[in-house]
């Protein structure tokens, strides 16, 4: 069993599984399956190799049925929307996918937060003076409260639903239930929660804010085990923590932390769907500080300023960091921070075949949140986030591969000079460099036009070249629009790759552009 168990320099133990050659289409391209289980003793990392085995196995068998299904006939298409019914349709999704980016956001800066944070909490709960920022003891301090106060709401609500508002048991007159023999015993504030933060290196404070939820989850519902939550047992927890009064930002936090571990247990086989999938308070969208894409003209404002036209790097935009992230946000659709903290490694020339089985090879982005063998970790959204992202040919032809080849680490980032923030954020300080630039300097003063808006811009043009919806959400991070999207490893990189080079920017002059041309005038 422990075959699959490979220890890094850095000491971390890691999973890995070999992919078979017939499969390795149907799952992004990938030579085996490589897991950080973020645990440096042996003896804790051989414990949990059994569940990390039977995941992988369930994605080999998936990728199995996937090739199966390839080679059967495909199945008569249903009629065609119309155009209107089409634009509705798209723009539903588009708010959806800006909520949940936004909230992505909020509880990835949180959990980041609470990550850094967690050993000045440690320190301030026993009584010890940590030694750090007043600052960072303040708020690791309120973060404390913030915890306690969230964890005792919890335990409250589980005895009133236990006992009742007057200390009687609820249900003292009634017959025990009798569960099923087919019950795992496994719930959400036990077991699940608890491989959920081993597999995942969750820290304590991490994983006491889901143990919250999930008990904030079980005093509103019945207390069931992971594979019998339902749907309507979700649908109904939302609808009273709205009637409780709670926020709609607090009720969906709570959702995308319950969501989390249902995903978790149906990645894992321990339940038959993740029932709480799409499930969120949908809020009116008015259009008010709504992200924009960028105008044609605005975008040559940007690329012919003199970061581009005169090879100018100001302090702020962290060396290269300043020419090519924005180029890398047009042609790519990535967040920032995606690509801030891509590394030299994760720049790899795959070969794939075509439809006809010629093998071909082209430059991908490999976003992933692995740690590499130096110890270098990356955070992505979600585990649609994970993917292979075709590098654009404009991309190769303005010199990017050539910079990354010239790198003098090769070990190390892409963009060295980005330093992370007090949060771990590698491009917090650089965002906070480019938008006076793109003020100031580009003349772009519509506040709703910011780094993010180069991710609308690439869902603009990549509709113009008519690219498949399916291809543009795998390639952008997005997590399927319907159940169907979540079986299958996507789409194989023949078809991103093609995909990719049909994304044009018309209009555009990008020759004077060149990192090249600029390193040679």
């Amino acid at each position: 069993m422990c075959s699959y168990l490979h220890r890094a320099p850095n000491g971390v133990y890691y999973f890995r599984m070999g992919i078979p050659a017939d499969l390795r289409p149907f799952m992004a391209g990938k030579r085996e399956i490589k897991r950080s289980l973020g645990l440096k003793d042996r003896d804790a990392a051989k414990a949990v190799i059994p569940d990390m085995t039977k995941a992988a196995h369930a994605l080999l068998r998936q990728a199995e049925r996937d090739r199966d299904t390839a080679a059967k006939p495909v199945a008569k298409p249903a009629p065609p929307k119309s155009a209107a019914a089409l634009d509705r349709e798209r723009s539903r999704w588009e708010a959806e996918q800006e909520q949940s980016d936004n909230l992505a956001d909020a509880l990835f800066a949180s959990d980041m937060e609470i990550e850094r944070l967690s050993p000045i909490m440690d320190a301030v709960a026993a009584g010890i003076e940590p030694d750090a920022p007043v600052s960072d003891i303040v708020r690791a301090g309120k973060l404390a409260v913030e915890h306690e106060r969230e964890t005792a709401g919890a335990l409250i609500a589980s005895l009133h639903a236990r006992y009742g508002q007057n200390g009687a048991s609820a249900n003292q007159n009634q017959a025990v239930e009798c569960r099923p023999a087919t019950d795992s015993g496994l719930y959400l504030d036990g077991k699940v929660l608890d491989r959920w933060a081993t597999e995942r290196g969750v820290v304590q404070k991490g994983k006491d804010t889901h143990r919250a939820v999930a008990e904030w989850f079980y005093a509103r519902t019945e207390r069931k085990p992971v594979e019998r939550i339902t749907r309507q047992d979700v649908l109904a927890f939302k609808d009273k923590l709205l009637a409780e009064g709670q926020s709609v930002a607090n009720t969906n936090m709570k959702l995308s932390r319950l969501r989390t571990l249902l995903g978790w247990a149906y990645q894992n086989d321990l339940a038959p769907a993740n029932v709480a999938e799409g499930i969120s308070v949908k809020v009116a969208d008015s259009g008010k500080g709504k992200r924009l894409p960028f105008a044609l003209d605005e975008l040559q404002a940007i690329f012919a300023s003199p970061v581009y036209a005169n090879g100018e790097r100001p302090k702020g935009g962290k060396g290269e960091a300043a020419y090519w992230l924005p180029l890398l946000g047009l042609f790519t659709g990535a967040r920032l921070e995606e690509m801030g903290q891509l590394r030299v490694t994760d720049v790899q020339r795959r070969e794939y075949p075509d439809q006809d089985g010629k093998m071909l090879a082209g430059w991908f982005l490999h976003i992933t949140e692995a740690t590499d063998d130096r110890g270098q970790a990356n955070r992505i959204k979600n585990a649609a986030s994970e993917r292979l992202v075709p590098l654009h040919p404009e991309l190769e032809r303005l010199g990017f591969i050539v910079y990354v080849q010239e790198l003098k680490d090769q070990q190390g980032r892409v963009f060295p000079d980005l330093v992370p923030n007090i949060y771990g954020r590698l491009t917090a300080k650089w965002g906070e460099w480019f938008s006076p630039y793109m003020r100031t300097v580009c003349g772009i003063a519509d506040k709703r036009k910011v780094f993010h808006s180069f991710r609308h811009t690439f869902k603009d043009y990549s509709r113009r070249a008519r690219m498949p919806e399916g291809i543009q959400r795998q390639i952008m991070g997005h997590a399927g629009k319907d159940v169907a999207d979540d079986y299958g490893s996507g789409y194989d990189l023949h078809s991103l790759a093609e995909a990719m080079a049909s994304y044009r920017v018309s209009g555009l002059d990008m020759t004077k552009s060149s990192r090249l041309n600029a390193a040679s005038t």
